[in-house]
């Protein structure tokens, strides 16, 4: 009898368990990641509806996190891993944008993936963190995610920009030397292939002219002396020259990085 009991009793705590254990699961799918209750319950809430939103009309991943502790990483780096560390994004490119505050150095940091990189050009990440900065710097943390996830819907819906260009940034880490030359050693065989290529076309080009000379515009077979019938007119020389226009504004430019794990990132951030 008190087997049966006990095992009654313990059905019932594992029933009573698993709703909590759905609800928990649920959670951690969420795109709203508040680790250091900067935000209310209910902004949460209306935060993750919001991004639910955009998601589905634009086809990229919103994700916002809040923390005090990047474990020794720049906002950056954080940003950056806790992205591609935590499966965030669509498609085979991982498309999306993620908006860090890091309350340990006071500072915002957006970091862009996939065809995020080319919506989210370096001027428009730069107005998304001024406004969101302006918020977060009077404890406005709720309305500071508000203002980034609108700034997104509204940029995304806006597209790519006319003029918009893709660069690495020359401030980031460069490739280490070791990787670049497993790099340089597995495309080898290209390189030699195509070399070998042309070796060949060059000794083929030279073979084909061999036994010919000009000499003032007249030419001669090797050994026969013959004088062919060839003659060159000059007629007249037009030279026209066109100017190239160049846009000095970098406003449209997307500025990349590789991230710690070897994805490549677009982003900026700031103090507030």
């Amino acid at each position: 009898m008190f087997k049966k009991v006990s095992a009654m009793v313990l059905v019932f705590i594992f029933l009573l368990l698993t709703p909590a254990i759905k609800v928990s699961a649920a959670t951690e799918e969420k795109n709203v990641k508040d680790y250091i209750n900067l935000l209310q319950d209910s902004e949460a809430k209306e935060i993750q509806t919001m991004i639910e939103s955009v998601k589905k009309e634009l086809n990229f991943d919103v994700v916002v996190v809040t923390t005090k502790d990047t474990k020794g990483k720049s906002s950056r780096d954080f940003a950056d891993d806790y992205y591609d560390k935590n499966g965030f994004g669509v498609g085979s490119d991982h498309s999306g944008i993620l908006l860090l505050i890091n309350m340990e150095k006071r500072e915002a940091w957006i970091s862009s993936k996939g065809k995020a990189i080319e919506i989210f050009t370096d001027g428009r990440i730069k107005d998304m963190v001024k406004q969101v900065n302006n918020e977060l710097g009077k404890k406005n943390y709720g309305s500071g995610c508000k203002v980034f996830v609108k700034a997104v819907e509204n940029y995304g819906k806006l597209g790519v920009p006319k003029g918009q260009k893709t660069s690495k940034d020359p401030s980031a880490p460069k490739e280490p030397y070791l990787k670049r030359v497993v790099r340089m050693i597995k495309f080898f065989p290209v390189y030699l292939a195509a070399l070998g290529i042309a070796l060949v076309a060059t000794i083929i080009a030279s073979l084909s002219s061999k036994g010919k000379v000009t000499i003032n515009n007249r030419t001669y077979e090797g050994g026969s002396f013959k004088l062919l019938d060839s003659r060159d007119d000059f007629i007249r020389e037009a030279i026209s020259r066109t100017k190239i226009e160049t846009s000095s504004n970098s406003d449209n430019n997307s500025s990349t990085h590789t991230s710690s794990s070897g994805e490549t990132h677009g982003g900026g951030g700031g103090s507030f």
